[in-house]
């Protein structure tokens, strides 16, 4: 019983990871129909019932919409039938598919983090699991009620995947469970954690010189010259990249990202890899950790942000509230027109 506690919480992820790579390729939505009939037959009653249908996945979509954006854009068509603004349509529609595989893929990526981080006991393989297991109950839910509804259409292929559904979503339960519940004490790789704690407190090499009163002056001369040539030779040919070159301009950054995700991969294992295993063990720890600081500094920007919101919208709203007092109650506004 032990062993199987060990091993489901790395066979979980995987299982986890198959559903999402079918998902990629085949959906599911909801059809209802489209017109009813007052008649009382069994065959009417059953067409005018909602169906379950199977469609493509997000892959397919992205590639149906660029062939079909593509084939538009080659046609000439006549001036009064709005061409412009079908294409501006399916381009947004477009930018979401391609927003929801990127997300999709990161949680792909994100099982393979949290099956290694588990197998290694880093010390943030916790916080992958606190992220990794919520979510995945909420997207393999929708997934079980679908396959449910197949069977109930009589879908062979729904039986299969029905039951390997439901032992995913037990599995997921009882390994987010355990390791919770598991109080051993996850010491591994703990120079990333010394290493990120230092950079949290912001501690760094401190410098005791005194310059003269012109280096400062001499600093931001050149902060200021920096920026005028980071911003005419970097950030409008960029800008004028992403307006007339949409599709490029997206794939030329997700080519920049990887490429400084794989430099930040080669530091963390070179500054908290353990000698004592090999060094892809290491790039997959590195990985899973560069995903860990990813998931945390977006949730910090995003309480920010939450924030920061709020906190303006509550200095206007007793703003609006005072004014309104003054107003009301004293009459000074009022009072002001007559001069």
């Amino acid at each position: 019983m032990e062993k199987f506690k060990k091993q489901l919480p790395i066979l979980t992820p995987l299982f986890i990871a198959l559903v999402i790579l079918h998902s990629l390729f085949v959906d599911y939505s909801v059809q209802f129909p489209d017109s009813f009939s007052s008649e009382n037959s069994e065959s009417a009653i059953q067409a005018m019932k909602p169906q379950v249908v199977s469609e493509n996945g997000v892959l397919n979509r992205i590639s149906y919409l660029e062939s079909f954006l593509v084939e538009l854009e080659s046609r000439e068509l006549p001036v009064d039938t709005e061409q412009e603004e079908t294409k501006d349509n399916i381009k947004r529609v477009l930018v979401g598919q391609k927003l929801l595989l990127g997300l999709s893929l990161f949680y792909l990526l994100l099982s393979f983090s949290v099956a290694v981080s588990y197998v290694f006991r880093v010390w943030f393989h916790k916080v992958l699991a606190n992220v990794f297991y919520p979510i995945s109950f909420v997207f393999l839910l929708p997934k079980v009620f679908f396959q449910l509804n197949l069977m109930v259409q009589n879908e062979v292929f729904s039986y299969f995947y029905f039951v390997f559904l439901v032992c995913t979503y037990i599995s997921s339960i009882l390994s987010y469970r355990w390791i919770l519940k598991n109080k051993e004490l996850a010491e591994g790789f703990q120079a990333l954690q010394f290493s990120s704690s230092l950079e949290e407190e912001g501690r760094s090499p401190s410098s005791t010189k005194t310059g003269s009163i012109f280096s400062p002056i001499f600093h931001v001369a050149i902060i200021i010259l920096i920026g005028i040539l980071i911003g005419n030779l970097i950030y409008i040919p960029l800008f004028l990249l992403q307006k007339h070159y949409v599709s490029e301009f997206s794939y030329f950054i997700f080519f920049l990202l990887g490429i400084l995700s794989l430099f930040y991969i080669f530091n963390y294992k070179k500054v908290g890899g353990e000698p004592s295993i090999n060094n892809w063990k290491n790039f997959a720890v590195s990985f899973a950790y560069l995903q860990f600081r990813f998931l945390r500094n977006s949730f910090w920007a995003m309480f920010s942000t939450v924030v920061i919101v709020l906190f303006v919208t509550f200095l206007f709203s007793l703003l609006l509230f005072n004014i309104d007092l003054i107003q009301n109650n004293l009459g000074l506004f009022g009072k002001s027109t007559e001069f």
